[in-house]
């Protein structure tokens, strides 16, 4: 699994940056990333994907009580690039299969 202060770390050995100067470096980037989309715009970060915002709209959900309503709302969305995409079909596709 790789978490944010894994992140970091390889972050810092590939720049050769301190890893407090990493951690702001990243940090900001994550703080730049949701500024943005929460404003609606949309983040392309090449090799990588896209977050973009996609409106759902208002539902009822019945249930046995009452029918509550879930009003209309903006959900994030990612897109894989290819590049991504083509690296989980090969990490799919070399795991062991049971014998």
């Amino acid at each position: 699994m790789l978490n944010k202060q894994i992140l970091i770390r390889a972050a810092s050995k590939t720049t050769g940056l301190s890893l407090r100067d990493t951690a702001v470096c990243i940090d900001s980037i994550i703080e730049t990333i949701v500024i943005a989309i929460s404003r609606g715009q949309r983040v392309e970060l090449r090799g990588f994907g896209v977050f973009s915002i996609k409106q759902v709209p208002a539902k009822k959900y019945p249930s046995a009580y009452s029918s509550p309503v879930i009003p209309a709302h903006g959900k994030v969305v990612f897109q894989p690039s290819q590049k991504l995409r083509e690296s989980a079909w090969k990490f799919s596709g070399s795991k062991n299969k049971s014998s």
